[in-house]
């Protein structure tokens, strides 16, 4: 999710590859913006990573506050160096596609050495080609002139989510030493999070060790620690617990980037 967080940080993306028109040639702050969506939609198909750090000023520095679908606050915080690393990311990471619309700019105000604009962007994010994330951002852009151009040297930015199909998830275990295990999950379902109860129990069947979810057996190679499920290598492990939250992670591979386990 880390990824995923940052890059909308970023903004003003599109996922197709339309050029957007620009507003005015006498407004910079607004023709920067248009740059900048230009370059993002076409980052993998054309447009170079400098291309786009270029348009960030040295002193860049940017800050997020995001509303999860929880209620909750996460703040972070950027510099140019962190959008060098997240635009390497998204040019190495085939599975990951994102589309923003700018609803409206809601505040403008340009002068002859700086600009500030105010829009409002909605924005969907895809992990192999399903829904990870949509939601609404309000983003305040700074820019100012720098030997002749513009460049962007602040960004703050109010980010809420509104549905999830894919994304962070929380488990809470509760275990009666190392055989039995009830694992709490809580998971990304659009709208909100769902949760779930699964019972895990390591056990001999048909004299090979095996953990039992359901219908569901991984087997557990009690000489290698290996862990499988319909022969598949899922783990590998001599942990108990260790081995649950590899079969929890097969578990809810549909709907879950990372599990934080509590």
């Amino acid at each position: 999710m880390k990824k995923i967080t940052f890059i909308l940080t970023l903004i003003f993306l599109f996922s197709s590859v339309h050029l957007v028109k620009a507003f005015n040639e006498n407004d910079p702050i607004k023709e920067l913006l248009v740059d900048y969506i230009n370059k993002m939609n076409a980052l993998t198909q054309g447009t170079q990573k400098e291309d786009v750090l270029n348009l960030f000023d040295e002193k860049y520095r940017g800050n997020t506050v995001y509303v999860n679908l929880s209620g909750a606050l996460v703040r972070k915080n950027y510099t140019k160096k962190d959008v060098s690393s997240q635009l390497s990311d998204i040019v190495n990471d085939n599975n990951y596609q994102f589309r923003l619309t700018i609803d409206k700019v809601v505040f403008q105000s340009q002068k002859e050495r700086a600009g500030t604009i105010s829009a409002v962007i909605s924005f969907e994010s895809f992990v192999d080609k399903r829904l990870a994330e949509k939601g609404t951002m309000l983003m305040d852009v700074v820019a100012i002139r720098v030997n002749g151009g513009w460049k962007i040297v602040q960004n703050n930015m109010v980010r809420v989510s509104e549905a999830k199909d894919i994304g962070e998830c929380v488990c809470y275990f509760y275990e009666k030493g190392t055989t039995k295990f009830i694992a709490e999950v809580y998971f990304p379902s659009g709208l909100e999070y769902s949760q779930e109860l699964n019972a895990f129990q390591v056990m001999i069947k048909d004299k090979k060790r095996i953990i039992k979810s359901d219908s569901k057996e991984y087997y557990w190679n009690e000489d290698t620690g290996k862990l499988t499920y319909k022969g598949r290598l899922i783990g590998q492990t001599s942990n108990s617990r260790k081995a649950v939250e590899f079969a929890l992670k097969n578990l809810y591979k549909d709907s879950c980037v990372n599990i934080v386990f509590n």
